[in-house]
């Protein structure tokens, strides 16, 4: 192997000193855009950059809307038994209208009823997919399964059908307000932080645990039940910070690594194992001389991914020139460990959760990452195609959205285990035996693109039928 482009091993941080990056962010508390601890996060992502000699380090301001909820309450009763009422624990859903309170009957969503009146009753079902049947709507021929696993794995991520559209048929239907059941979760919880689109809501909504939804639907089925519903909310413009840190390297052309650096809670998973996989990329690239860098490396975190993603959308709007000179945009989230649900809790597991690889239709850098993957045995690893997965996405759901369609080749790594958007993504669920080999994947990938130009990787770009001939091809030659 030619040594420009071996691993430099010693120069690879270890899963101690990640997890302690990790843990640091984690502690500082919740990270939504406008809190403390994101603001802490900005500063000390830029500590860190200027730790490691970073150039031309840059904070790019984004406005981003900051959701701050208090006091929410829930009062249900039968409307024959006026005088027994119960009050349930509740948490409001982000963005949704504040109510000093909302009083009327309870009604459950169906597609032919009107609301007019009624407070709209729905249950949430986390979706549960089993991975062959993600290999065969997607058409997945990439994927590293040595175990063979995926023909009987089945995978719950953290959203129903609606994705984010979680209010708008309440709204369309007229109702008053939204009680939302998480009766489809593993574990008993209220805190899911969906949506996080930052869109204003109309009307007022709110979660509530599965066993406390059942308490609401039990009496329902007695009666006609009533409920009062209320909580304060705010909506502020506040500024968030895409922020970059440079290293030059032999070539006039760039690779671009990066991932969001706030999250709904302390987040461990979400995103404080991503922003350590991009700083381990900074340590590990600063280490090596300038003459063996293949590229010019811009690192970057996002700000504002928890408000609509703006940050890798604005970052896309505001450099199209820059990213012309993008051979490949490398981003990396989610280091997840797999967990059981026993008694009402989340159990970690020894394996991870699935790894979904959204990676542009360009067969050599398919090819190299594929490589990657397999040499760094990063098993339940599967490739997703980076448009379509969400039907009618002209991008992957990860914080490289905006990459693929702007033409930019792009890497997108992420996991997307149930309790991405819960207080639950504490340090436990990181899957930190992920972390060293998927730095050295990285470096694999970056290392495997020399001799590559942005212009040569953007003109094999393949729409989704000529992969699918030419790779049908390939898979019977093999």
């Amino acid at each position: 192997m030619n040594k420009m482009s071996s691993i430099k091993k010693e120069f690879v941080p270890s899963t101690e000193e990640m997890m302690d990056w990790a843990a640091e962010i984690f502690n500082q508390g919740i990270r939504l855009p406008g809190y403390p601890a994101d603001y802490w996060a900005e500063n000390w992502i830029k500590e860190q950059f200027g730790s490691l000699n970073l150039q031309n380090i840059n904070f790019d301001p984004i406005n981003a809307k900051k959701w701050e909820a208090s006091n929410a309450k829930l009062e249900i009763w039968l409307i024959d038994n006026p005088t027994e009422r119960f009050n349930i624990s509740c948490f409001p859903i982000p963005y949704t209208s504040p109510t000093n309170g909302v009083e009327a009957e309870l009604s459950m969503i169906s597609d032919d009823k009107d609301l007019s009146g009624k407070i709209a009753v729905y249950e949430l079902n986390l979706t549960k997919l089993p991975v062959k049947m993600i290999k065969d709507l997607t058409g997945a021929d990439r994927y590293y399964d040595p175990k063979n696993e995926f023909e009987s794995l089945e995978q719950t991520v953290p959203f129903d059908m609606n994705f984010q559209n979680i209010i708008e048929p309440a709204y369309e239907k007229n109702a008053l307000g939204l009680i939302g059941i998480l009766s489809g979760y593993p574990w008993e919880t209220d805190k899911y932080y969906v949506p996080y689109d930052a869109l204003e809501r109309k009307i007022p909504g709110i979660w509530v645990s599965g066993k406390n939804g059942k308490k609401i639907i039990d009496l329902m089925n007695k009666g006609k039940v009533r409920a009062n519903l209320s909580y304060n909310g705010k909506i502020s413009e506040v500024i968030s910070h895409n922020i970059t840190g440079n290293l030059p390297g032999m070539s006039n052309e760039w690779i671009l690594i990066g991932t969001h650096h706030d999250g709904p809670w302390n987040s461990a998973v979400e995103d404080a194992s991503g922003m350590a996989l991009v700083l381990a990329q900074a340590k590990y690239w600063s280490q090596i001389p300038k003459e063996q860098r293949p590229f010019n490396i811009m690192f970057l975190m996002n700000g504002a991914h928890m408000a609509g993603g703006l940050g890798q959308e604005e970052f896309v709007k505001r450099n199209k020139e820059f990213l012309k000179n993008v051979i490949v945009a490398i981003h990396l989230e989610h280091v997840a460990r797999d967990v059981k649900s026993e008694n009402g809790r989340l159990i970690p597991l020894d394996d991870p959760t699935v790894r979904w690889w959204f990676v542009s239709r360009i067969l050599p850098l398919e090819e190299i990452t594929e490589d990657a993957i397999i040499k760094e045995d990063l098993q339940r690893s599967i490739f997703l195609p980076p448009d379509g997965f969400v039907p009618g996405s002209d991008g992957p759901p990860t914080d490289g959205h905006s990459y693929q369609p702007a033409g930019i080749p792009l890497v997108s790594f992420l996991t997307a285990p149930p309790y991405l958007f819960d207080p639950s993504d504490t340090m436990d669920k990181i899957h930190e035996e992920s972390f060293e080999p998927l730095t050295r994947a990285v470096i694999r990938i970056i290392n495997s693109l020399r001799g590559h130009s942005a212009k040569e990787l953007r003109d094999q770009v393949l729409t989704k039928r000529e992969r699918r001939r030419i790779r049908k091809k390939q898979l019977v030659i093999k």
